[in-house]
């Protein structure tokens, strides 16, 4: 019995399946035949530079830099060891991507010709995992075939073959293995499959080893952003911008010797804006920080783009000379801001720029107007009429096409001063006026560093710009550092942390006395005439959520947002009335789950039977009630085995729920719905260091709970097993929360370890009540008493309500009042 545990403890749940050494030996195999396929259309950089420069007037674009090997420069970054830093995390994360491209090998899997598509030498694959957006891929990526040589069995030849001639044995010979580097033209990621250009292919088995390969271009673009930075960083000793925009201090900040003006001198095109969000945008405006970024945190569901789309028509509308580039991490979140910017601007001053990589059918058609189509691909318009565009919107990578257009600040200075001085060279060279004014970077903490590098190339002011008067591009990134940071293959703390998150840490940020983290009380205090002289706040900290109710709120505010969050949301309790709601009724609820998890035998991931059913079950309760619509239910799943089975059975005879969203995790980011089920899947503990290792699950992973736990609007359900979940201080958290308040469902299968009892020595009540919980025990207690119910069920919540913030931080309401009133007599 000892050997069978101790066998069982060491096995490990996510090695790869087992393949046949005969199938790998293809792979290896010296005597490769490549067959190359034609490759998708791209842009023409060199032939659009001819278009509107002579190779006279600009220096030759330099060629793709090559990855060197990683050398060792320390963990601490700073300006000295920049390109070493990141040349190193770079390196690290193309190695990482090779060995996710291995871990998607494919073996011995057919390619069909593909269906209604006249192309010719278009075939299909079928690609596990794709749908999961666990294999990155991209139009024009290239994905090596190799075509294998079966016997009359169906096995593989790989050793040596006779060659036979009248009878007689001549030689002992390997078959030629072809090679089609297969081309990638078509992605149909909700069916799995891609559509595939592969040209010469002989029609023998049409049995194929499938290798996916790292594009280099997507590294090369971030490496050469970094080392641009980096020359720049060292021009001048770092008294740059660039050394502004990434090594920020106090010195370069402006002290504020007066309080702000309480009236503002523009217009504002969104009604709806409230203060935190308006004072941001007028800071921005009045430019009176210093030449540093300015940040806006924004928590989940407290409108960061909202204030960025609003940022962004102000700064046109304020300068008519203004031209403003404005980037997101992904595609989805880039088309979001173009629809927002839409409504206020017409085509010919909006551009959405994709790359030609890019699927028409992933684009919204209500945004195809706002962008260039050049045949059948995405591309630049003609050098004029982008010049007149008053707004551009790319993603921080795809910024790249502008840099090697030539389309950046330095590059356009550079050939404006060429041409003026081969027109006039009697004359001295004047410095003109940059292009592009600002970058705004909405979703920023969701960048990598490097891909954040690649947008700031773009706005970067020549050598010695800094040196004359004229103005400098501002930057203005929008994030929140805590939900899920950036996607990477990788898990090096060098690219797991923002540019977003690395700045907010630096002292200027972290240390201000108007930052989040020095709020006391869960109170946002003002600026008062006592606080002057101080450094100029280069942030603005959102904190009204028009989301969640504020039972759903209450532990992530507390958790990560030092309890600022100001629930504004209507109509978040239309869920109330369902009837499985436990203890207090507040619509959050802890299911018990003590079902065993297991794995699927090939290696493809975590599954829980007892957990699929129950999820289902809960949501099927909602549909029968008539409260809900199934395209406003989500369940989500950290484990891509669980969400296929979840899947299976919600679409199944039992359940029939087509319309309810079910996928993984980190796909609901950024996303809300009215109900929400988080199925945490593990059930036993001693895998959970192997998660951690392969960054899965929700345990240990902070980031991830805060984004789960934040997609809900009226309606929360957890389903897990407590005595796993509370190895982790932020589950502990929650968990007491839902134990104080009776929102908890014990197990059937397992009453004793299901119960809120098993919480052992860690009891509710040693726990921190947060201020949102007071306040919606408060309000229970009033309506106890008096019987009178706020509008909607719910009181009010304003964070300008003085009776209320005196009672939550422990002030005389008199004396705070008295404050406010001379805070409006300094401000007028």
């Amino acid at each position: 019995m000892a050997n069978q545990q101790h066998t069982s403890s060491t096995l490990d749940p996510y090695a790869r399946p087992y393949v046949p050494h005969s199938l790998r030996a293809v792979n290896e195999a010296s005597n490769q035949h490549i067959i190359p396929s034609l490759p998708v259309r791209w842009i023409d950089f060199a032939e659009y530079v001819r278009s509107f420069a002579g190779s006279a007037f600009l220096q030759p674009d330099p060629p793709p830099p090559e990855l060197p090997n990683a050398a060792p420069v320390g963990h601490k970054l700073e300006p000295s060891n920049y390109h070493g830093f990141f040349r190193e995390a770079l390196v690290h994360e193309a190695a990482a991507l090779r060995i996710q491209c291995d871990d998607h090998a494919l073996y011995k899997v057919p390619i069909q010709p593909a269906a209604r598509d006249p192309r010719p030498c278009m075939y299909s694959l079928v690609v596990p995992g794709l749908r999961e957006l666990s294999l990155a891929v991209e139009l024009g990526d290239v994905v090596q075939l190799r075509q294998l040589h079966l016997d009359l069995r169906g096995e593989v030849l790989s050793g040596p073959m006779a060659t036979y001639r009248n009878g007689h044995s001549l030689a002992d010979e390997s078959p030629m293995i072809f090679r089609h580097d297969a081309v990638i033209w078509a992605i149909d990621s909700l069916n799995g499959i891609l559509t595939l250009r592969v040209d010469g292919l002989y029609h023998m088995s049409m049995q194929f080893n499938v290798c996916f390969t790292i594009q280099v271009g997507r590294i090369g673009a971030m490496y050469r952003a970094i080392t641009t930075l980096e020359q720049a960083l060292t021009f001048s000793g770092g008294a740059c911008w660039t050394r502004s925009m990434l090594f920020p201090d106090e010195t370069d900040g402006v002290l504020q010797n007066t309080l702000n003006k309480g009236t503002i001198r523009w217009e504002g095109r969104d009604k709806q804006l409230n203060y935190e969000q308006i004072r941001a945008v007028d800071t921005v405006l009045l430019q009176k920080y210093g030449d540093i970024p300015y940040l806006v945190s924004g928590p989940p569901g407290t409108g960061k783009t909202k204030t960025m789309v609003e940022l962004a028509l102000q700064l046109i509308a304020e300068h008519e000379s203004s031209h403003v580039i404005v980037c997101a991490p992904s595609d989805p979140a880039a088309d979001t801001l173009t629809l927002r910017l839409r409504i206020h601007l017409v085509p010919k001053q909006l551009l959405r720029l994709n790359a030609p990589s890019r699927s028409f059918p992933e684009v919204p058609q209500t945004i195809l107007p706002y962008c260039h189509v050049d045949e059948d691909m995405f591309s630049l318009p003609p050098f004029q009429q982008l010049m007149r565009y008053r707004i551009v919107v790319v993603t921080c990578r795809d910024a790249e096409i502008l840099v090697r257009a030539r389309l950046s600040n330095a590059d356009l200075v550079g050939l404006e001063q060429g041409v003026s001085s081969a027109l006039h060279p009697e004359n001295a060279v004047l410095i003109p006026p940059l292009h592009w004014t600002g970058l705004l970077i909405d979703e920023a903490a969701q960048a990598t560093e490097p891909e954040a590098c690649i947008a700031l190339t773009v706005v970067a002011p020549p050598e010695g710009y800094e040196q004359t008067n004229l103005p400098l591009p501002l930057v203005v990134m929008a994030g929140d550092q805590n939900q899920l940071g950036p996607r990477t293959a990788s898990k090096i703390p060098a690219l797991q942390t923002s540019l977003f998150e690395r700045l907010l840490a630096r002292p200027l940020y972290r240390d201000h006395p108007l930052a989040r983290s020095k709020q006391t009380g869960g109170v946002m205090r003002p600026l008062t005439q006592q606080m002057l002289p101080i450094v100029r706040a280069p942030f603005a900290n959102l904190i009204r959520n028009y989301r969640s109710h504020p039972a759903i709120l209450a532990t992530p505010s507390s958790l990560f947002y030092h309890d600022t969050l100001e629930p504004e949301a209507t109509d978040t309790d239309r869920l109330l009335s369902w009837n499985s709601w436990e203890g207090r009724g507040w619509p959050v609820l802890f299911a018990c789950n003590t079902g065993a998890d297991d794995i699927e035998g090939d290696g493809g991931g975590w599954y829980n039977r007892a957990e699929a059913n129950m999820a289902c079950q809960f949501a099927y309760s909602f549909l029968q009630s008539g409260l809900i619509e199934p395209r406003d239910i989500c369940i989500m799943s950290p484990f891509r085995a669980q969400v296929k089975l979840i899947r299976r059975v919600a679409r199944g005879a039992r359940f029939r729920m087509h319309g309810v969203s079910i996928g993984p995790l980190e796909a609901f980011q950024g996303l809300e719905s009215r109900l929400v089920i988080i199925c945490t899947t593990r059930t036993r503990d001693r895998f959970i260091e192997q998660d951690l290792a392969k960054g899965l699950g929700v345990i240990r992973e902070p980031k991830r709970f805060n984004v789960a736990l934040t997609r809900a609007k009226e309606g929360l359900i957890v389903i897990g097993n407590p005595i796993v979940l509370r190895q982790d201080e932020y589950w502990r958290n929650f968990l007491a929360f839902c134990q104080r308040n009776g929102l908890w469902k014990s197990d059937a299968l397992g009453e004793q370890a299901g119960s809120a009892k098993s919480m052992g020595d860690d009891d509710a009540a040693d726990f921190v009540v947060s201020r949102l919980e007071r306040q919606l025990l408060h309000q229970d207690e009033l309506q106890a008493d008096s019987a009178i119910e706020a509008a909607n069920g719910m009181r009010k919540l304003n964070v300008y309500d003085p009776e209320r913030e005196a009672w939550e931080a422990g002030l005389d309401a008199e004396l705070y009042v008295q404050e406010i009133e001379e805070l409006i007599d300094g401000e007028s």
